[in-house]
């Protein structure tokens, strides 16, 4: 049964705390807007993309298609904003490390049954790679980074290189991290053609 079993979640607030001890833990976007080695200008743009865009982003009455293309322009102005910050890898960890993340509690109890039954854990999430594999970086024995790059493509290849082991450009399918999965020895569910 459990070859047939694969888990797939969402990383802020689904496998993160939403709160600990009455206070708000950050999504992984906010832990590197809220960081120190981010510059008050900065912070204060992403502060008014966030008052801006999050609002439409919880608002029940839109559709996601009225959502989505906003939410795309929200995430390119922050990333844009981040970029000029010129933050450097290496600087991660001290950034996670200063912050209040932190995975939901049982979350260690839950990834050892998933490695138990050989159960893939995939985490999709909007939120910021290189952050989310600094939290669970003490989880995990290995992490490949894949980026699919839609938009701008000549203008935003090489920024993609730099932050993703593999890249796929103006790719709709999932067919390269299946082939991954496959070659990692992880027996994906069959589908009816």
């Amino acid at each position: 049964m459990t070859d047939t079993i694969q888990v797939i979640s969402d990383f802020d607030m689904t496998l993160t705390r939403f709160d600990y001890n009455g206070k708000r833990c950050p999504p992984s976007h906010n832990i590197l807007n809220n960081s120190r080695l981010i510059s008050e200008e900065c912070k204060a743009q992403l502060k008014d993309l966030l008052n801006t865009y999050h609002p439409i982003e919880i608002d029940s009455k839109q559709t996601a298609e009225e959502k989505l293309p906003l939410m795309v322009e929200w995430w390119t102005k922050a990333h844009t904003l981040l970029v000029q910050q010129r933050i450097r890898k290496d600087l991660l960890q001290d950034m996670v490390k200063e912050s209040d993340a932190m995975l939901k509690e049982g979350y260690q109890l839950f990834f050892d049954h998933l490695q138990e039954h050989s159960i893939p854990l995939l985490i999709f999430s909007a939120g910021l790679g290189d952050v989310l594999e600094e939290v669970i970086r003490r989880c995990m024995e290995n992490i490949l980074q894949i980026g699919f790059l839609n938009d701008k493509v000549e203008e935003r290849k090489t920024s993609y290189l730099n932050a993703y082991d593999i890249v796929l450009v103006k790719d709709e399918t999932m067919e390269v991290p299946n082939a991954l999965l496959l070659c990692f020895g992880v027996a994906l569910p069959r589908t009816s053609s």
